[in-house]
């Protein structure tokens, strides 16, 4: 990544933590947390939605292994755009949400 902000090692550890788990312990982990006993099961049960074994599970534990590698992919990709792009957005009055945004996605386009 481009700047340090605070946190940015836990949010790191955090992209990788499903590398460094095996899918079928991720899968235990996820299954007992989503359960209808588990930590974010119980909270989910309340609201009217099952976690663990429904679609809804299945798209979390997609989503679990899955985006470390977009992370990683990309990571790359917006470290080597160039500053003054940022820059010429800053000066245009955009934040960094629309600036994140517009780049990506013209140099996705671009380059597809």
């Amino acid at each position: 990544m481009r700047y340090n902000f605070p946190g940015k090692t836990l949010i790191d550890l955090m992209i990788d933590l499903p590398f460094a788990l095996p899918t079928a312990v991720a899968g235990i982990a996820l299954t007992s947390l989503y359960s209808q006993n588990g930590w974010l099961g119980s909270w989910l049960e309340k609201i009217g939605i099952k976690g663990a074994f429904s679609p809804f599970g299945i798209v979390v534990a997609l989503i679990f292994i899955g985006f470390p590698f977009v992370v990683r992919t990309l990571q790359p990709v917006i470290k080597d755009l160039d500053p003054a792009l940022e820059e010429a957005a800053l000066c245009l009055g955009a934040n960094s949400r629309q600036t994140f945004l517009k780049l990506f996605f013209q140099f996705s386009f671009r380059h597809s």
